[in-house]
């Protein structure tokens, strides 16, 4: 799953974690979203990547990224 296009951060982090998953050295969980942090539509695609339990490659701008996670709620 990913929101990016053409040359975006998260397509470029994406397409790296793939050539890095060929060689068995990728950072990321197998199940990832990679979603642009500054993308107008970040949110909506985060809630939909949770509910379908990925895990959220959040890129920004310079390529750096954070992991995040989501966790039951527990009432």
């Amino acid at each position: 799953m990913s929101t990016s296009n053409g040359d975006s951060p998260a397509a470029r982090v994406m397409n790296e974690a793939i050539e890095l998953a060929i060689e068995e050295r990728s950072p990321y969980p197998e199940r990832s979203a990679f979603v642009d942090a500054d993308s107008p539509h970040a949110v909506a695609t985060i809630k939909r990547a949770i509910d379908d339990d990925y895990a959220i490659v959040l890129v920004f701008a310079d390529c750096s990224t954070r992991i995040l996670r989501a966790e039951p709620v527990h009432g």
